[in-house]
């Protein structure tokens, strides 16, 4: 079932322009849990988006859609996600998929580091994912499984003039090199990226180093710049993070 949230999420994530469309999105994610509660007005209110303009988007999402069936539906498909993410939860341990994973840790070591990473998640308002096109495809569940969970993720847009970040956020990095994420540091200075934590998802062993350590946290994976093997890596580890923010937070919340 395509929820609204799914839908939400493909405009956002592909969105090119700062608009009222994009505007209403972000609002949606970072207001997700508190939807069932808020108006249009407030909404309205809010954002300073134009009425018009809301609901032409709302019919966008739905062709029978005014505001009031949007909103009804917008909290009955959150119910639902969570069901089918407890469908898919049923059984699942972390540690039985980090003995599958190629990982260049103990299986121990990596289920450790994995809930520390779930706590810096927890314990930010805003999580902010920057990393190429596909990369940023894979980590679209894990966004839109902690969204469900009452978390704030975002994928980096450049024109967004509210990505300004603080301590409040995490930057989550996903680089096979780490090239990316140093132009990133490098271009994005005004920003103040370095006043929100970081964890950079690699294959680079340099960035591990503490000579050469630009982000609070590193997961390293194992390989050498192997495109179809770091991809491969990456869905694991979101499956990863997931699975286990979800144990770590949501059901011991």
């Amino acid at each position: 079932m395509d929820v609204l949230l799914a839908r939400i999420l493909k405009y956002l994530n592909g969105a090119l322009f700062y608009d009222d469309n994009y505007k209403l999105c972000t609002y949606l994610v970072d207001h997700y849990l508190d939807m069932e509660t808020i108006t249009k007005e407030q909404l309205l209110h809010d954002t300073g988006i134009l009425e018009s303009n809301m609901d032409d988007f709302i019919r966008r999402l739905g062709p029978d859609f005014d505001w009031e069936t949007f909103h009804r539906t917008f909290v009955q498909h959150h119910l639902t996600r969570l069901d089918q993410i407890r469908g898919r939860m049923v059984g699942l341990r972390s540690g039985d998929l980090v003995k599958t994973m190629e990982k260049d840790m103990s299986d121990q070591e990596m289920l450790d580091y994995v809930s520390m990473i779930c706590g810096q998640i927890d314990g930010h308002k805003r999580i902010v994912l920057v990393g190429a096109l596909y990369p940023m495809s894979i980590a679209v569940e894990f966004q839109t499984d902690l969204i469900t969970f009452g978390k704030n993720v975002v994928q980096f847009h450049s024109y967004d003039p509210n990505i300004q970040f603080t301590p409040e956020d995490m930057i989550i990095f996903i680089s096979a090199t780490g090239r990316a994420m140093r132009g990133f540091l490098s271009s994005r200075s005004r920003q103040n990226p370095e006043m929100a934590a970081s964890l950079l998802i690699t294959q680079n062993p340099v960035y591990t180093m503490e000579e050469h350590k630009i982000s609070d946290y590193v997961l390293k994976l194992p390989g050498r710049f192997d495109g179809l093997n770091f991809n491969y890596q990456l869905m694991q580890i979101f499956d990863l993070l997931r699975i286990q923010y979800y144990q770590q937070y949501y059901l011991g919340a």
